[in-house]
């Protein structure tokens, strides 16, 4: 965080080829275990630092370099350089299936698309959160611990860039702070972060439009009782994001305005979920449960169907408060390790853990691609369905409704 990656590497290698200089062969064959250690554990915690043609080139002649002074050491770095290679072609795997997705989503704007919903595609509350769970997984194991790091490193540029707009739009600034940023931190690469944060937004918009795309009361009321047992099946599988995600759809104004709908529900179990969202003090509800599934899954050595999935909006807001409030270096002027350590202890414990999960439920391929290409409305068009399902009560409402026409 405070060296590009590549100069990094660069020192670590010169640093290792110099300490063999004037040692014995022993002790030189010691020194590059050492490194290799270090190579194969940054290698395995940040491959996407990889994701460069730089880094890659010199990792690799760093490495011949290695096998010519050591050649006892070829099965490790053979082994290293495997490793990556096969963490950055499930990656280059990943963003195509993505691509494609998005693709086929922008076209899917179908007539059947919008007479359909989820409950013929998907007849149980149990197997659409089964499916919830599949699909999260999908987008969360790829996500790479460096990627929450360089989120809010780019959100305080953000942050810097709205505080002083007059910098901001000076040309010759902005390619200054660009400039200063690079010589600290390579060019993102990978957007496996934003594409999850995305998922959790198209799930709220999902089940939003599934509700109000129907004219029909019974349908919505069918169709929200639905959600609210999926939501509680989430929860019971600790899939915690996708649980937030339906209830946020649920809790959004075009759905939350029908109160003739809303009378037919029976909402004890919604109340009860909607207790683990609640803010007061900092999501404590929610952080105990968290904490207590993930400590379970770690007591069973995190065995098949052992699934703990975080509602990872809390977890980038954890990320930038560790970040924001306790400074970057000491008094005397050195970088505060304290800081660094609590950061890299809660992205592995509260995040990268959890990749671990696996769940042993059938994948149902025809349900996830219904859940992530079928259409859903804009903002307006939104509200504009609530309207058509439950006509404007409110002198606010008819404003809306009047400006959205």
């Amino acid at each position: 965080m405070h060296i590009q990656p590549s100069i990094l590497l660069n020192k670590l290698a010169q640093l290792t080829m110099n300490s063999t200089i004037y040692s014995t062969r022993d002790r030189s064959i010691r020194i590059m275990n050492n490194f290799l250690d270090v190579l194969s554990q940054w290698t395995r915690t940040f491959p996407y630092d990889f994701r460069n043609t730089d880094m890659i080139t010199q990792l690799e002649e760093t490495l011949k370099k290695i096998n010519s002074y050591e050649p006892t050491l070829q099965s490790a770095t053979h082994h290293i350089k495997k490793k990556l290679l096969s963490k950055l072609k499930a990656l280059e795997n990943y963003e195509e299936y993505i691509r494609q997705l998005n693709t086929k989503a922008l076209n899917n704007h179908t007539h059947m698309a919008l007479i359909t919903d989820i409950i013929n595609e998907c007849p149980t509350p149990i197997l659409f959160a089964q499916q919830l769970t599949h699909i999260e997984l999908d987008r969360l194991k790829p996500i790479g611990a460096e990627e929450l790091i360089q989120y809010y490193i780019m959100k305080l540029s953000l942050e810097e860039a709205q505080a002083h707009p007059t910098r901001a739009s000076n040309n010759e600034a902005r390619a200054s702070n660009n400039k200063s940023l690079e010589i600290v931190h390579d060019k993102k690469l990978t957007f496996c972060l934003e594409t999850y944060v995305q998922w959790f937004n198209r799930l709220t918009s999902f089940v939003t439009t599934e509700i109000v795309k129907h004219t029909q009361k019974r349908l919505r009321i069918r169709l929200i009782s639905y959600f609210i047992d999926a939501a509680y099946e989430c929860f019971c599988l600790h899939n915690f994001n996708s649980m937030f995600g339906i209830i946020g759809g649920l809790n959004m104004q075009p759905v939350k305005r029908l109160k003739r709908t809303w009378e037919k529900i029976e909402s004890n179990k919604l109340e009860q979920l909607e207790q683990y969202m609640n803010v007061s003090k900092n999501f404590a509800n929610y952080r105990l449960i968290f904490k207590s599934a993930k400590e379970e899954a770690e007591k069973y050595g995190w065995t098949v169907d052992k699934i703990v999935i975080p509602f990872t909006s809390l977890v980038l807001q954890d990320v930038y408060f560790i970040k924001t409030h306790s400074k970057d270096n000491t008094v005397s002027g050195g970088i505060n390790l304290k800081k660094y350590d609590s950061m890299a202890k809660f992205i592995s414990e509260e995040f990268v853990q959890c990749k671990q999960s696996k769940c042993s439920f059938e994948r149902n391929d025809v349900i996830i691609n219904y859940i992530t290409t079928s259409p859903t409305f804009n903002e307006n068009s939104l509200m504009l369905a609530s309207f058509e399902c439950e006509p404007p009560a409110t002198s606010n409402e008819k404003e809306k409704w009047t400006m959205l026409q």
